[in-house]
């Protein structure tokens, strides 16, 4: 896949930044009622509060070599070209947008010395990475400085703690929400409970989910009958078809998901149920190739899919296919680039009120702005948004319910939204 560091400035003919509905933040952060982003511990509480002017950085540390490299690709390349709708429709305030990407191939100690050079060498004013262990290894120095890491790839919830990680949000769901609402819906399949087998990915964010399972299933009836790491999916899927488990767990990340389903074909083992992380959402790369081994597992979603005919006729979803192929997305019915084409919308959304505030367009505005936002982008499935206060780093707490057909190739709803909010 192509990489592009630098955006192109391609002519669009709609901007897109009015198709979603802010509901709170603007108001707080565009009237300045809510006070300045405390840099007071800040490294340099000069740069922090310095006016951003002409281009804003966005630098990635970013997989984009190895197992991975493919889905982040996608991902950056969303980004980019929602980027270039904005920069064509004259950026935020005249400040157009930029993304710089440092490759880490999924290793945290690589993408600890990535931060160091984005901040210092290549001067981002906002950061973006994968994964929950390169999260960690970045926060560190990223906190110091005081550059904001917004809607990180990562799901672990120690890093929603605002008092530790003030300069830190993440995008995907808390893997404890998420595994929550996959404990709701097998109750309602297995009302008397049932023992399940765990396959859990031994990076940081595979057993961010494998623990918020765990958490989930406490006081019920449902008992981990055998966890395997997936080290080997091979061996994993065989020691987990001894368990005689009817549920299968898989707590793993994205290139688990294809992975796991083939070596359970290959034992011969179908499970009743199978559930899939919310990270493996596309199903041209990630089910169809598996064949019957894929059919009805099931997956949690919040974005709409381009390539499912239940959205064809919605307009956010005909102006994004518009504007992602024209400017640049090479696969804009990819989920992961559905996914990077969504943050940078959440992006833009911090950035357009930052500079509507007092203090207009810096470091501190952009994560005043990220703390206060509650918006809906337009490619989010109607019911859910994004949501951040000040205290508690919420984001995304509502799915649909969706099931691999493999006869179809596609996945069909298997239920309406399920917004678990009000108990957060």
């Amino acid at each position: 896949m192509k990489r592009r560091l630098l955006i192109p400035l391609v002519v669009a003919t709609v901007a897109l930044s009015a198709c979603g509905s802010n509901s709170g933040a603007e108001d707080d952060t565009a009237a300045g009622s809510s006070s300045a982003f405390d840099v007071e511990n800040c490294a340099d509480p000069d740069a922090a509060t310095a006016k951003i002017t002409d281009t804003l950085k966005v630098g990635w540390s970013a997989a984009t070599s190895g197992p991975l490299a493919d889905a982040v690709g996608n991902v950056i390349e969303g980004m980019e070209a929602r980027f270039a709708v904005a920069n064509a429709a004259g950026g935020i305030d005249g400040v157009k947008l930029q993304v710089v990407v440092k490759d880490d191939a999924f290793n945290p100690e690589r993408a600890r010395t990535n931060v160091g050079e984005l901040i210092e060498k290549d001067k981002v004013d906002v950061l973006d990475t994968f994964g929950s262990g390169q999260l960690d290894a970045m926060s560190d120095a990223q906190n110091d400085a005081c550059v904001p890491l917004l809607f990180g790839q990562a799901s672990v919830p120690a890093y929603r703690d605002a008092t530790k990680f003030p300069w830190t949000t993440e995008y995907l769901p808390s893997a404890e929400v998420e595994m929550k609402v996959v404990v709701e819906g097998l109750k309602t399949k297995y009302p008397q409970g049932a023992k399940v087998a765990l396959a859990a990915n031994q990076t940081e964010s595979g057993q961010g989910y494998a623990n918020g399972f765990k958490k989930a299933i406490e006081g019920t009836n449902f008992t981990i009958a055998k966890e395997a790491p997936l080290t080997d999916p091979n061996t994993a899927a065989s020691a987990l078809k001894a368990s005689a488990a009817p549920i299968l767990v898989n707590a793993g990340v994205t290139t688990d998901c294809l992975a796991l389903t083939q070596a359970i074909g290959r034992v011969g083992w179908k499970p009743e149920t199978v559930i899939q992380p919310s990270n493996c959402a596309d199903g041209a790369t990630l089910y169809a190739p598996a064949g019957a081994a894929a059919d009805q597992q099931q997956i949690l979603k919040w974005l709409k899919d381009p390539a499912d005919q239940a959205f064809a006729s919605d307009a956010a979803v005909q102006e994004y296919l518009k504007q992602s192929a024209a400017n640049g997305a090479d696969s804009p019915t990819n989920s992961y680039t559905v996914n990077g084409w969504a943050i940078g919308d959440l992006m833009i959304d911090v950035f357009t009120n930052a500079a509507k505030s007092k203090e207009g367009l810096s470091r501190a505005s952009i994560m005043q702005a990220a703390r206060n936002q509650s918006y809906q982008p337009p490619m989010f499935i109607d019911g859910i948004k994004f949501t951040m206060t000040p205290d508690k780093s919420l984001g995304i707490q509502a799915f649909q319910p969706y099931t691999w057909q493999a006869g179809a190739k596609r996945f069909t709803s298997s239920g309406d939204v399920i917004d678990i909010s009000d108990g957060q």
